[in-house]
């Protein structure tokens, strides 16, 4: 499509002379204006910082008007009354509004620090619980992937084996250590029985003492018969082993 006329023109123009053209931005940025630059909002920590910084400037011009005071003070009492005295206490007056003032602004300036101080604190708590929930979140995936190769009914199954076995295990001990010819059913009556019957043997045993070994502590060998003597054994016998008289 052809152009017009004027714009084969301009064209042409901006050809010709391109400073012309690069100036063209530039006027048009002088009378519409030009994208603004957005600043970035200050944070909660550097807003909290110079609320601090100004309450503390508000802080030491008190101690000063305070200061002030004490000195006017001590000219009050030593002025006379009359102009003089009038005078001194008008400044203290000033002085007294002008405390009074900075007070009201430190007041104000405490209030709005400590109310950033608790929009940082539940800001700080979102973090910690998005945070919190992130690491739950991914605790509770792995874990899912994790129980999903346990199966709850295999170890149901293993632990009643493992029972039953346990009660085999214990059977087979208990026939292992059966005692045969053994009475187990002694009552209390047997036990006594028993008990007194050994004080018994103990007392009786004790009064004896030395003088009466039981036979089955007695360790002396028994006396053994005397051999016979060589003439003896070279004496004639008849056939019942009887000595022959001479």
């Amino acid at each position: 499509k052809p152009l017009h006329p004027r714009r084969r023109s301009l064209r042409r123009a901006g050809e010709e002379h391109p400073e012309t053209s690069q100036r063209a931005p530039a006027r048009m940025k002088r009378l519409f204006g030009g994208k603004k630059e957005v600043k970035e909002a200050p944070s909660l920590a550097e807003a909290t910082d110079t609320t601090t910084k100004r309450t503390g400037v508000l802080e030491d011009k008190i101690k000063a008007l305070d200061k002030q005071l004490v000195e006017l003070k001590g000219q009050i009492k030593a002025a006379r009354p009359g102009p003089a005295q009038t005078r001194i206490k008008t400044r203290a007056m000033q002085v007294l509004k002008q405390k009074r003032l900075y007070e009201g602004q430190r007041n104000q300036l405490e209030g709005i620090a400590w109310n950033m101080e608790q929009v940082s604190f539940a800001n700080e708590n979102i973090k910690t619980a998005q945070h919190t929930a992130e690491a739950l979140k991914g605790s509770a995936a792995a874990l899912k992937s994790q129980m999903a190769n346990i199966s709850i009914g295999d170890i149901e199954d293993n632990m009643d084996i493992l029972t039953d076995l346990m009660e085999d295990a214990n059977e087979i001990n208990d026939a292992l250590g059966r005692s045969y010819a053994v009475d187990e059913d002694i009552d209390e009556a047997e036990l006594d029985d028993e008990l007194a019957a050994l004080d018994e043997q103990i007392a009786l045993e004790a009064e004896l003492g030395d003088s009466e070994t039981p036979a089955y502590l007695d360790t002396t060998e028994p006396a053994q018969p005397n051999a016979p003597t060589p003439a003896a054994a070279e004496a004639e016998t008849d056939e019942f082993g009887l000595p022959v008289s001479a």
